[in-house]
């Protein structure tokens, strides 16, 4: 009996164990969950049963919406500058008859003295091209107004440039190309720098600088900065202006009484002297160009490449500028002008009557 009880006991436990056996294989070889499926008996901390998402795609751009507005870009310096100097030459060339240039525009005239002006929005540009020359025909302003026309020697057989040997002086025709603006320099050549000049005019400053050595003048040298400041210095120069009113008054006046000193409310008191300017070489063709072709005629502000220069500090910057145009006392927009350029030359000291006596003394013993 007790034998029986045991063997039924051992099957039991056996069959238990086997079940168990069964259940373990079973769960064991269960497939493991999906991405994003709960299992429901991983850990709070088993990240890696945790249900993963996946990142939402980027939203593609729809290309029917419009574009942003372009950034506005801030032009050069250089760009403003020439396009005040374009407005300046295009009223000058569209006028039929001298003396008649319409007046400049309020709005350019406050962009001139500095105020502010609303940025305009513009397309994003490629990089911009420095402005270029300008092809327009030659104006005939007509003959010099001096006393003899027939005695001076022509320097150019096409543009208003001549040498009087009489008075030692270079003569040249130019035009009022403005009346009221910060000046840089009092003359420049024509469609160079006419935004900040009172007066334009057709010649290559070359030939003046060869005129001015051919009357006796002596080229110095332009400013210079390194390493302290040496004004301009050369033989001075007096520059007069000469021209006539509407009803054909002939009137002649001292360049500087155009001039206004901003500090003393007073027309320019300094003189010009005969900087020379000075040449650079195109390394890649070797041909020398003059510098003061590029408008640094006359000036009134210091520059390197000065022809004429005042023997002063005088900033080119726009805030510092000493001088502008005395409006009141310069003729009309487009009025033909005659400049005359006189070298102030050393007279040649005569020897003393004493000493001619005693060299004739000398010579008698």
């Amino acid at each position: 009996m007790e034998q029986s009880n045991v063997l039924r006991h051992l099957v039991c436990t056996t069959a238990i164990l086997a079940a168990a056996v069964v259940l373990a294989g079973c769960e064991a070889s269960a497939p493991e969950p999906r991405d994003g499926q709960p299992t429901g008996k991983a850990s709070a901390g088993d990240s890696s049963r945790q249900p993963q998402t996946e990142p939402e795609p980027a939203a593609k751009p729809d290309s029917g919406a419009a574009p942003e507005p372009p950034i506005p870009v801030r032009q050069p310096a250089w760009e403003e500058r020439a396009a005040r100097q374009k407005e300046v030459v295009d009223r000058l060339s569209e006028s039929k008859n001298p003396g008649m240039v319409q007046p400049e525009r309020p709005e350019a005239r406050a962009a001139a003295e500095g105020e502010p002006q609303p940025e305009p929005r513009r397309e994003p540009a490629a990089e911009a091209e420095p402005p270029r020359g300008d092809d327009r025909k030659p104006v005939d302003l007509g003959s010099p107004l001096v006393k003899d026309p027939k005695g001076l020697v022509r320097l150019d057989k096409t543009r208003p440039v001549w040498l009087d040997k009489a008075n030692k002086r270079v003569v040249m025709v130019g035009q009022i190309c403005q009346r009221d603006a910060p000046l840089e320099m009092f003359a420049c050549p024509r469609n160079t720098k006419e935004h900040e000049a009172i007066v334009s005019v057709d010649v290559e400053a070359q030939t003046v600088h060869a005129g001015l050595l051919a009357v006796g003048a002596k080229a110095g040298h332009p400013a210079r900065w390194d390493p302290t400041y040496v004004p301009a210095a050369g033989t001075e120069i007096e520059v007069t202006v000469a021209w006539k009113d509407k009803e054909g008054k002939p009137h002649t006046a001292r360049a500087q009484d155009w001039i206004l000193d901003v500090h003393t409310n007073k027309a320019m008191a300094h003189p010009w002297v005969f900087a020379g300017s000075g040449f650079w070489t195109d390394e890649a063709t070797g041909k020398k160009y003059y510098q003061a072709e590029g408008g640094d005629f006359i000036c009134v502000s210091n520059f390197p490449s000065a022809m004429l220069d005042l023997p002063i500090e005088s900033s080119q910057s726009n805030e510092s500028l000493l001088f502008r145009a005395f409006t009141e006392r310069i003729p009309p927009l487009g009025t033909p002008v005659t400049l005359l350029l006189t070298p102030k030359l050393e007279k040649e000291k005569k020897p003393k009557q004493k000493d001619s006596q005693e060299g004739a003394e000398k010579k008698a013993e």
